[in-house]
């Protein structure tokens, strides 16, 4: 049973709905346009030209800026825009259709156009317009106006965009947006175990845990992974205690480094939930947290082993004169003369071209079984081999050593140990003084 007093409010709120549609119907008259046009389109605004866009929904204000083509979010925090994304936006502004006028008594704030309403602001160096966006009707409709112009009716469709799109899917959701033609450094971190690649000598070379050339083809795939490696979902902007997604000591790291000297860090924190190998992560410039699946994040992360150069040497073939190779007590010394290999130690005398090549292409070319990075076993070397230019000057040097195994090690003093089979070492038996 409802009681007097239920209903009498009952009755009261039935009134005040009734009413307040009444006033709305007999105050807000639509007059049609005879056919939509853009609202904007005697605006004097060059809109190739926006380099700056603010949007004001309800409190929270939001500003972007572009800067060299490249479109920023300024406030409430810096973060990378996608471009594409903030040229939607700009066009929808551009396209937004006149559907009809509001005439007859109209108070902005019954239409939402008044005090806090919504607003979108598009400037150029020389121009600024601001759209203010109202409620929205039927049949696709919506009340705006155009700076302090007069109360109009507008499509939807910018409504749609601005006010009710979560604007965290206008960023670029690119991790290393400009690595692919710009980087100079990476740094990748697992606890204690660090790897450190650059180019500041000209080409790449790998810094920490040891000092080794790289191998192309891996920091290739490597960099291209990075470069193609969107953020996963978003989690929270600006956090008040990163330690609940332990961001604040994270476990790993990736940093890269521009020409310009600018890095951009991204910390691995914890795992999402008890049953998930998903991660917090973070961008060391920005304050947001995102969700990253495990499985892309692994790729990000290769050993050491992985990026170290396997052949035994970086020396060209064609930039060699002389291979001076010592075994044992003696010394072997080949000079090459046009397409031939001879023997100084013995005379000139030509050896046979196609163990020469096998040598070459064994300490050159090879791929090993493993790689190991660690100190090298000199109690275990049987020789070393010389490489040296058309100047005669040695050029690099390969230390061979031998396991109990019988499966060979080739280090040229990178302490990356190459590990090939029994039977790679086969061709130095071919250069004994024996």
């Amino acid at each position: 049973m409802i009681r007097a007093s239920q209903l009498t409010v009952l009755v009261s709120v039935a009134v005040l709905v009734s009413g307040v549609s009444a006033w709305l119907r007999n105050s807000v008259t639509v007059k049609p346009q005879d056919e939509a046009v853009p609202i904007l389109q005697h605006v004097a605004i060059a809109f190739n030209d926006v380099n700056r866009i603010e949007l004001q929904r309800a409190d929270e204000r939001l500003l972007f800026e572009r800067t060299d083509g490249i479109w920023w979010q300024t406030q409430p925090f810096a973060c990378r825009m996608d471009t594409s994304s903030m040229v939607a936006l700009v066009e929808r502004v551009q396209g937004l259709l006149l559907l009809g006028d509001v005439s007859g008594e109209v108070s902005k704030e019954a239409i939402g156009l008044g005090q806090g309403a919504h607003s979108l602001s598009l400037a150029t160096t020389t121009n600024k317009i601001t759209i203010h966006l109202g409620r929205l009707m039927l049949g696709g409709r919506a009340y705006a106006s155009v700076d302090d112009g007069v109360p109009v009716v507008v499509s939807q469709s910018l409504h749609r965009l601005a006010v009710e799109t979560d604007h965290r899917y206008w960023r670029d959701i690119r991790l290393f947006p400009d690595m692919a033609v710009d980087i100079q450094r990476i740094e990748r971190r697992i606890d204690n175990d660090t790897l450190v690649i650059d180019q500041s000598s000209g080409k790449w070379m790998i810094r920490e845990p040891v000092s080794a050339r790289v191998h192309e083809a891996a920091l290739v795939e490597w960099i291209g992974r990075l470069a193609s490696l969107k953020l996963g979902s978003f989690v929270v902007d600006e956090p008040e205690d990163l330690a609940l997604f332990s961001l604040l000591s994270p476990r790993a790291s990736i940093a890269v480094t521009n020409s310009a000297g600018d890095t951009r860090m991204l910390l691995i924190g914890g795992r999402v939930s008890a049953g998930s190998q998903d991660r917090y992560v973070k961008l060391n410039d920005t304050p947001m947290v995102f969700r990253m699946r495990w499985d892309a994040l692994s790729q990000l992360f290769p050993s050491t082993e992985i990026i170290a150069a396997p052949t035994g040497s970086g020396v060209s073939l064609f930039d060699v004169k002389r291979i001076r190779i010592a075994i044992k007590n003696g010394e072997t010394i080949l000079r090459r003369e046009l397409e031939a290999w001879v023997d100084e130690t013995r005379g000139d005398r030509v050896v046979d071209q196609a163990e020469v090549r096998q040598l070459l292409e064994w300490l050159l070319e090879s791929h090993p079984t493993s790689v190991a990075i660690g100190p090298y076993p000199r109690e275990l070397q049987v020789a070393t081999i010389t490489f040296e230019g058309y100047d005669r000057m040695p050029m690099d040097t390969v230390r061979i050593a031998v396991q109990d195994d019988g499966n060979w090690i080739l280090d040229n003093g990178e302490h990356v140990l190459r590990l090939h089979p029994a039977e790679a070492g086969k061709v130095l038996a071919h250069f004994s003084t024996d």
